[in-house]
């Protein structure tokens, strides 16, 4: 090489594959050099290792369900607009005589799942030729060293490898970040430091529970992923994912009315028709403190306790009485709860209460529609519709203000 260095013949380091790096971050190439061989074993792992982490969190499926999925898995139900996964699940199967099945079975009823899980699904099909769309091993050039001698060679990458896998991906992610003085990293941990495929699905249920409108790929809403899954085919009690959400509302209900007591007690002012409710039901629900759920269905079963039922929104906080509401009310699969639909609430509900933080949710409304209704150019129809948009709210702050006076929501 020095040799040809010498005859001024051009010669680079390493062995760089012909593969174009056509993956974009920020609309920009992910990376400046071409890929090299050597690059090629550990590469394809984190690869499939983000793919993993993309369908078991957008789907709420268990890991040993994720790791069993096939090729050819994405199904589209045009009719509805719907993507469907299909696979194996474990829980709860049994053959004739009732004994566990090992291999499992192909679940009836497919996961409802986005668009981003079907590009990942997609993308590992493109990335080897197994049967498995995560194998346990991942050949370069017909070789995979001493890791061949330890895998299934033919089989699924197990729920320990993928842990593993997880660990070196997030620190290749931190090295990555580093020398491209990125500063969106993945932030350690400093309670559990280890992350592994299980946390996945109950962080999805958390997330789900306490910021419905909170974004995650492609925009997705995480209220638009808990009305996919818990009312679509995800949402059968075989997937599980049903509990893990019933019981993060629990634990989300419990930190909500802990801090609507303490806030009571320190002189929150409540107004509205349902004041005197919510109120009644802040304090009666603090017998549930320190409450032991011992099934996730159970927590379940809890939450349709009359004095469970309010619901923060914006603006308002709906003291929920099913037969009075004025919304349409959400019912979960299972028709053990019903929920209200807070995007859609009516000003006129007599289920509606505003504490001290919800108007100040209302002033910054009122802020926000001044210069609307000060518009000289604005047509007549919609200075009419702010204007009385705008005298809605003052009454409402007023009313508030002057806490026991007749109220008017309309």
């Amino acid at each position: 090489m020095c040799r040809l260095a010498e005859m001024g013949l051009p010669v680079i380091e390493g062995a760089p594959l012909d593969a174009p790096v056509t993956g974009r971050l920020d609309g920009r190439p992910w990376r400046d050099a071409a890929i090299d061989y050597t690059e090629a074993g550990f590469l394809p792992r984190h690869l499939g290792t983000a793919c993993f982490i993309v369908i078991s969190y957008l789907s709420g499926m268990r890991a040993g369900e994720v790791l069993s999925l096939e090729r050819g898995c994405v199904e589209r139900d045009q009719a509805h607009g719907l993507v469907l996964l299909r696979g194996r699940h474990w829980k709860g199967v049994r053959d004739a005589a009732g004994d566990k099945m090992p291999e499992g079975e192909i679940r009836a009823d497919p996961w409802v799942v986005t668009e981003v899980v079907a590009t990942a699904v997609a993308v590992l099909e493109r990335l080897h030729t197994s049967t498995w769309l995560f194998p346990a091993t991942l050949f370069t050039d017909g070789r995979d060293g001493a890791t061949i001698l330890r895998s299934r060679v033919g089989g699924s990458r197990s729920e320990t490898r993928i842990n593993h896998d997880i660990a070196e991906f997030l620190a290749w992610v931190e090295t990555y970040c580093t020398e491209h003085g990125r500063s969106d990293r993945i932030p350690p941990d400093p309670v559990h430091p280890v992350i592994y495929s299980a946390r996945l699905r109950r962080t999805l249920a958390w997330f789900i529970v306490r910021r419905p409108r909170g974004l995650v790929a492609a925009a997705i809403q995480y209220g638009h992923l808990r009305v996919q899954m818990t009312l679509g085919y995800a949402g059968s009690y075989a997937s599980g994912f049903p509990d893990d959400l019933a019981f993060e509302d629990w634990l989300a209900r419990l930190d909500t009315l802990a801090d609507a007591h303490q806030r009571l007690r320190e002189g929150e002012q409540v107004s509205g028709p349902a004041a005197e409710t919510y109120q009644h039901r802040v304090q009666a629900a603090t017998r549930f403190a320190g409450r032991v759920l011992r099934t996730k269905r159970h927590a379940n079963a809890m939450l349709t306790n009359p004095d469970l039922q309010i619901f923060p929104g914006k603006g308002m906080t709906c003291v929920l009485d099913p037969k009075r509401a004025a919304c349409r009310l959400r019912s979960e699969e299972d028709g053990t709860r019903r929920t209200p639909d807070l995007d859609d609430c009516r000003p006129n509900c007599v289920n509606i209460a505003r504490t001290d933080r919800d108007i100040e949710h209302v002033h910054v409304q009122i802020e926000r529609l001044r210069p609307l209704v000060d518009d000289p150019l604005a047509p007549a129809f919609r200075h009419a519709r702010e204007q009385h948009e705008l005298d809605r709210l003052e009454r409402i702050v007023t009313a508030h203000d002057h806490t026991g006076e007749p109220h008017d929501g309309h």
